[in-house]
């Protein structure tokens, strides 16, 4: 059972509606993000771009900036290193991208999940300088990459780390690589106000500092939609600085030339009005898709592909990818559960599940499935070529890369950050790890409770469009910035109609006070279901749904929303009890 928690904040809330002319709804929603004092609230509701903060605060900034340019001016040949998801994909085509516009020659490579794992290599140093690269830049990773740096350093070349990652400890020291400059926000010595940044962020405003300063003006048209794709993407904070970035990435996403990105748009058959929704749930899956099933390049070459006919195919086959991708999450999510339901894992607090024939490249999305379902930190291991791979996912209370640190005795190489992180280790181990990662969990019974947070109770009937259009305005919705979520009790659930593929969406009627309104629900057998089935028993619900009743009272907490096709309003059910 998820426990539904609000909070009432000893906040003049009348000032802020006055201060911007907003409803009472909305200016108890932006307390409840957080927002505390006047200069968090403007940057919120105003997030202009002059807003940011200098890219020459960072540590080691302005140093990479002016390397990065006498060596464009030189005509060095750059190699860039990326990654292989969304942020290393976006990452690496702003750097390209951004380094072509102010006259540079550049080459990249993204590693190959499976082939080289995460992160640059010594292997990776070596073949740049057999290219003829003078100068290696990393982008979304090499935090942690002494060993890859140190070679660099050994054949005479210039490396640049940019990364966004936690900073390795030894006893409690930050190992940081010996490269010609380290910019990461998470070093303990950088006093760049804002840490959480993902690596296109900082990709992207390492390339806009460089465009101010050489005059040229069009870095927002060019490079911000793959900066604010990467942002909600990476599932970092939507509040602050992110929030300028994806804020105004989607405004210049809906005029992009990008040949590439617009054919995806369209092979997906995306409305022009691009939402964080589809950067999360549409786009970067398919960008993510080349990455787990084939290679990440795919997704760099798209972006860069000119030629009409090949960016159309390319899209296409992004698109297809991730159809096979999604097959096959839903079975090894499907063995996972099969597992955990077995009973032998009753008493874990950490869920360590072994499945030695799932594909590595889905692993994280399997161990995400798996947190979400049971509210448990959740790693999924998978056979790999030198022994073993995992990928976890967590929940609040529960820092996951700190865990691996306490773990390290086990492991081969670990990172990542509080609510996700990459793992390996030898086969023999894997028993030894679930063991001490359970003996070292402090979560509580009270921890493992799912917190489900709503801003206010309202009536259906104090809705209507305005009302809508107002709160829209808290878009785009990410991590830390969720929509905003009502209560309303005893309620009336008059019908329901069950639609799509599995038959988990459900098209309501519900009756508050006298009136009908119009609802849906995405995971209705779980949401209204489970509700009814607790409250009147599994007749009733299978009564419901063939139309034989229509009078079930249950509480939900629902989000407002304009159905596209009639242009009312509907509301769709966040949970129910």
């Amino acid at each position: 059972m998820k426990e539904w928690i609000t909070y009432h904040y000893d906040f003049q809330i009348e000032k802020i509606v006055n201060r911007y002319g907003i409803s009472e709804m909305l200016a108890e929603a932006l307390v409840n993000r957080g927002l505390f004092d006047w200069k968090s609230m403007d940057q919120y509701v105003f997030p202009d771009m002059e807003c940011q903060h200098n890219f020459s605060e960072m540590k080691d900034g302005i140093e990479t900036a002016s390397i990065l340019e006498e060596k464009i001016k030189e005509g060095k040949k750059i190699k860039i290193i990326g990654d292989y998801d969304v942020d290393g994909v976006m990452s690496t085509y702003i750097l390209y991208r951004g380094i072509e516009m102010l006259g540079g020659k550049a080459t990249y490579r993204i590693p190959h999940r499976v082939c080289d794992g995460y992160g640059i290599r010594d292997y990776m140093v070596t073949e740049a300088k057999e290219e003829g690269c003078d100068t290696i830049i990393t982008c979304d990773n090499g935090i942690s990459a002494v060993d890859a740096v140190n070679k660099a350093k050994e054949l005479g070349m210039t490396i640049l780390i940019t990364d966004h990652h936690e900073v390795p400890l030894d006893d409690g020291e930050e190992v940081l690589p010996p490269a010609d400059t380290v910019v990461d926000p998470k070093q303990k010595a950088c006093q760049y106000p804002y840490k959480n940044l993902c690596g296109a962020g900082i990709a992207y405003k390492l390339m806009r500092y460089l465009f101010q300063k050489n005059g040229i003006k069009n870095c927002e048209e060019e490079l911000l939609p793959f900066a604010a794709a990467a942002t909600v993407c990476d599932v970092v904070p939507l509040l602050g600085e992110n929030r300028i970035l994806v804020k105004n990435g989607l405004e210049y996403l809906k005029k992009t030339t990008n040949k590439g990105m617009r054919a995806l748009i369209e092979a997906m058959e995306l409305s022009k009005e691009i939402s964080s929704y589809d950067l999360g749930f549409r786009i970067g899956p398919c960008i993510n898709a080349a990455g787990r099933l084939d290679d990440a390049r795919r997704g760099v070459e798209l972006l860069l592909e000119q030629d009409e006919k090949a960016v159309v195919k390319k899209a296409c086959e992004l698109v297809e990818l991730n159809n096979e991708r999604k097959n096959y999450t839903a079975k090894a999510t499907e063995q996972a559960i099969a597992i955990i339901e077995s009973g032998e894992m009753a008493n874990d607090r950490v869920l360590v599940i072994y499945l030695k024939d799932c594909l590595e490249s889905v692993a994280g999305i399997v161990a995400g499935r798996i947190c979400e379902k049971y509210y448990r930190p959740a790693m999924i291991l998978t056979k790999g070529k030198k022994g073993v791979k995992g990928s976890a996912r967590s929940i609040d209370g529960y820092h996951v890369q700190k865990e691996l640190n306490r773990c390290k005795d086990l492991l081969l190489e670990y990172g990542g950050h509080a609510k996700a992180a990459g793992f390996s280790l030898l086969e023999e181990n894997v028993d030894r790890f679930r063991k001490q990662l359970n003996e070292n969990c402090t979560l509580t019974d009270e921890d493992l409770i799912e917190k489900v947070y709503y801003d206010r109770e309202v009536p259906l009937a104090e809705i209507n469009i305005n009302t809508v259009l107002q709160l829209n305005y808290m878009e785009p919705y990410g991590e830390e910035n969720r929509a905003a979520i009502f209560l309303r009790e005893n309620v009336v659930i008059t019908s329901v109609f069950l639609c799509g593929k599995e038959k988990q969406v459900g098209i309501l009627r519900i009756k508050d006070g006298n009136r009908l309104y119009d609802g849906v629900d995405f995971q209705c057998e779980q949401h209204i279901g489970e509700a009814i089935c607790e409250r009147y028993g599994e007749k009733t619900w299978e009564d419901l749904k063939q139309g034989r009743n229509t009078g079930c009272k249950v509480d939900i907490l629902y989000k407002p929303s304009i159905n596209d096709r009639n242009g009312n309003v509907q509301f769709q059910i966040e949970d129910c009890r």
